[in-house]
């Protein structure tokens, strides 16, 4: 969501201000910014739900279900992953050993 609201501020900055070049930004830079990686993990190993939580072991913000496919951040912290949960939306951590990473943009 908040990718997207930077992506058309960019947008309709670029058109009002005559393009990138206008703000001493090239292409090239504007796209690093825009452009995180992200991974999408299947649910696995879980029987009801998966948890999604605040900070790493803190309190429980969201749910996966099995079977369930989030975007999240390639990067580790730890043992966990953050991730969007699907339930109510809301980005969390979870733990490693229950998501399996099935591809990457």
């Amino acid at each position: 969501m908040r990718y997207s609201r930077i992506a058309a501020t960019l947008a309709a900055a670029a058109i009002a201000g005559g393009g990138l070049a206008a703000s001493g930004m090239s292409p090239a830079s504007a796209a690093t910014v825009l452009d995180h990686p992200r991974c999408k993990y299947g649910v696995r190993h879980v029987r009801t739900t998966l948890n999604v939580r605040a900070t790493p072991g803190g309190r429980v913000v969201d749910k996966l279900y099995p079977g369930d496919h989030a975007w999240g951040s390639c990067r580790k912290f730890g043992k966990w992953r953050r991730v969007r949960g699907t339930e109510n939306d809301r980005k969390g951590f979870a733990y490693v050993h229950y998501l399996k990473r099935l591809a990457r943009r």
